[in-house]
């Protein structure tokens, strides 16, 4: 760590990673939602973004490219909660983190769309907000009381990965014999570290995701490319040029919930924040698994469902088979 607080990694490679201090997060995260909110014209002490946890900066010496990595903790669920205890992945053993090659990370439209995913994986609604729109409908069309949904999805998607969240020994006996008889699972590794975890995440995926193969840019990337620059350019402020990928990772416990909130007004149908708290939702039917997701985006929309990334020795030293 260096006098300013920035502590710094070397890969043998020529990998150069430099974690931002204090004070730049505090900055990065105070004017990035007074540009949220004027750009979407909503008030700041309204629905505010996730906060940057921790915030990287990736040096490829070799290929000369810059990445941009921000991590954020979130926590959606309502009301009292429990703090997040024991993180577990439970597996097949050929993916188990702790010994395999890859680390696989799927987006949500492969739990929605994939036929062929047992019940338990399979969930057409995974990250949805489901929301009572009748109200809004019955004041816009003056004919009484309307009962309608509304299923909510974000324009892009992050790949997640999906591991499970416990208070004790015995809850994770309990899950691991449950996801053994269900999908034959037979292996169970701790994740020794979710925020190391998230770190190395974003950084192995911003060395290893190719955007002309694995992404594609469209017209809904629009305003999060505004907010993107503008980002970067804080950093740029600090002195870094040409930055060549800018990642997020998010994680924490999934919620889970049937029902999202009540559309009453037009503005209610407005939620430049929505897509993080779906991609961290899920129906009550799943709540036996208690999920913590790492959810890793980055500009334009996945053109695969499953990235496969190699694991590093730094992720992998995160890990622990039980």
């Amino acid at each position: 760590m260096d006098s300013k607080g920035q502590e710094s990694w070397r890969r043998s490679n020529g990998i150069l990673i430099n974690r931002e201090p204090a004070g730049v997060l505090d900055r990065l995260n105070d004017e990035t939602e007074e540009i949220t909110g004027r750009i979407t014209g909503v008030r700041r002490s309204t629905r505010p973004a996730p906060k940057i946890a921790n915030a990287f900066t990736v040096l490829d010496v070799e290929r000369k490219r810059y990445h941009v990595i921000y991590v954020y903790r979130v926590d959606y669920r309502s009301g009292f909660q429990p703090n997040v205890g024991q993180v577990v992945k439970f597996t097949k053993s050929c993916h188990a983190p702790c010994r395999s090659e890859e680390l696989w990370l799927s987006t949500p439209s492969y739990y929605r769309d994939q036929e062929k995913l047992p019940p338990g994986i399979a969930d057409p609604y995974d990250s949805t907000l489901t929301r009572d729109i009748g109200p809004w409908m019955s004041n816009r069309i003056g004919i009484g009381s309307i009962e309608a949904k509304a299923v909510l999805s974000s324009d892009s998607e992050p790949w997640v990965y999906c591991t499970s969240h416990l208070q004790s020994d015995r809850a994770c006996r309990q899950l691991r014999s449950t996801f053994s008889g269900e999908f034959d699972y037979d292996a169970a590794t701790e994740i020794k570290d979710v925020d190391g975890f998230a770190m190395w995440l974003g950084v192995d995926f911003a060395l290893q995701v190719d955007k002309g193969e694995h992404l594609k840019l469209d017209a809904s990337d629009s305003l999060r490319s505004l907010l993107t620059t503008y980002c970067i350019g804080l950093l740029q402020q600090q002195g870094l040029r040409n930055i060549d990928t800018f990642v997020e990772v998010y994680h924490g416990p999934v919620h889970y919930e049937d029902e999202s909130g009540v559309i009453t007004t037009r503005d209610d149908l407005v939620d430049i924040h929505g897509a993080q708290r779906a991609w961290f939702t899920k129906r009550t039917e799943f709540a036996y698994q208690s999920e913590y997701r790492f959810a890793i985006s980055t500009l334009g929309n996945p053109t695969v469902d499953v990235f496969k990334m190699e694991v590093s020795d730094e992720l992998r030293q995160l890990t622990l088979a039980t």
